[in-house]
């Protein structure tokens, strides 16, 4: 079941980056070209490169927990022997769980708020509490990892197989 939902969790995350990352670079490429051939440029596609920078961030880190690369103390991980060394990978995914938990329920509680008031970005008007909710539904896929990652190596140290980093 774990495994399955990985699996999408990864799909879903890696395509999302992908078209990113291919959009962002042909959009660099466009404004390189008509800056410095037509003396143009689009002013709005500046901002669109800055707001898929943000949520690459975000996004990728989600992709972080899969791959752990995410914060921990690796000289305390190696000093330690199994099973004591799945018990703090366990710990660590699940402050990582709850940090991002925390700031995306906090963070929705603001959404509401700034939807009452919105605010606009300057050139395509996109309001500014959409792109916050983005974040908060990166920072709930990391959560919803980061427990899943949890009862995968619990799940492996008590059936005795090795602890491993593979999703």
């Amino acid at each position: 079941m774990a495994q399955k939902i990985f699996r999408i969790l990864n799909q879903i995350e890696e395509h999302i980056l992908c078209l990113m990352v291919l959009q962002m670079g042909l959009s660099i490429f466009l404004q390189v070209v008509l800056r410095y051939t037509f003396h143009a440029a689009i002013t709005w596609l500046n901002e669109l490169v800055h707001i898929e920078v943000i949520l690459l961030t975000f996004f990728g880190a989600g992709l972080g927990v899969k791959y752990g690369a995410h914060i921990s103390v690796d000289i305390l991980k190696t000093s330690v022997r199994e099973p004591f060394r799945s018990l703090l990978e366990i710990l660590n995914h699940l402050v990582l769980a709850v940090y991002a938990g925390l700031v995306a329920y906090y963070g929705a509680g603001l959404i509401k708020l700034m939807a009452r008031w919105p605010h606009f970005t300057p050139t395509l008007r996109i309001p500014k509490h959409y792109l916050y909710f983005i974040v908060c539904v990166s920072l709930s896929l990391i959560c919803i990892r980061s427990i899943l990652k949890s009862y995968q190596i619990l799940s492996d140290l008590l059936s005795g197989r090795s602890s491993g980093n593979a999703s």
